[in-house]
């Protein structure tokens, strides 16, 4: 391991431990939204340059303010994150594996921002914390998803989970794709700090909500596999063996 990667994620650690501090200092002293979403942005602004992270967005035209809405998009490396705070023109809240719910404070942290944290090896919890989140979904919150449920070890396009889009159905929201590009590059799976590089966010048009009503389960993720692999530039991964 290199030292310059050492130190980099050193630096990364403690940023993160410090901003998430903030963001529950911020909640304690009464804070409200738009305090914790400066903190946020704060946050993954300081990523962004200590990991000389190019970004650039595309289709912003297709975003859709003040409209319940769960944005899908593909998962390549820990950049994803901060590249979506960056670019998503409302803060988002996360559909989070559980694992992450036992970092100290950064978990809290999470909370106190209203992401949600769901175990995806128990089916009947996951099914409770799904309707539990479409229950409380709500215009200039958009629920963000990584329907491939892990990050990708290769750049294709993995099986998409049909969470995100059964609480789609149950909240009456839209949906709306986005593909990444660059993020594998830029922080490989294998590599304990990101390397820097260019990364691409690509928003694509929503379903609005009485389409996604309308559409079977099966099509709409289907659908939405396919464009996020369109807006991404990256093949579908051979589902039998993802």
């Amino acid at each position: 391991m290199r030292a310059r990667d050492v130190g980099r994620a050193l630096v990364s650690y403690a940023w993160t431990g410090f901003a998430s501090a903030g963001v529950v200092g911020q909640q304690v002293m009464g804070g409200d939204a738009e305090d914790l979403a400066r903190q946020t942005l704060r946050w993954a602004r300081g990523l962004e340059r200590l990991w000389e992270i190019d970004l650039t967005v595309e289709g912003l035209s297709h975003y859709r303010a003040h409209t319940p809405t769960v944005l899908v998009a593909n998962h390549q490396s820990y950049v994803d994150v901060v590249a979506l705070f960056l670019s998503v023109p409302e803060m988002p809240v996360f559909l989070a594996k559980r694992e992450l719910s036992r970092v100290p404070i950064f978990s809290r942290a999470m909370r106190t921002r209203g992401d949600v944290f769901i175990d995806r090896q128990k089916h009947d919890a996951a099914a409770s914390t799904i309707d539990r989140t479409a229950r409380i979904l709500k215009p200039g919150a958009p629920l963000l998803v990584f329907p491939e449920g892990t990050r990708a070890k290769e750049p294709v396009i993995g099986r998409f989970k049909k969470g995100a889009f059964h609480l789609a159905k149950q909240a009456h929201a839209a949906v709306q794709p986005i593909g990444i590009h660059g993020s594998l590059e830029t922080w490989p799976r294998e590599s304990p700090a990101p390397r820097g590089g260019p990364v691409r966010i690509s928003f694509g048009p929503p379903i609005d909500a009485e389409r996604v009503q309308a559409m079977p389960i099966d099509e709409l993720v289907s659908s939405m596999r396919n464009e996020v692999a369109r807006l991404a530039g990256l093949p579908l991964a051979d589902d039998t063996t993802r």
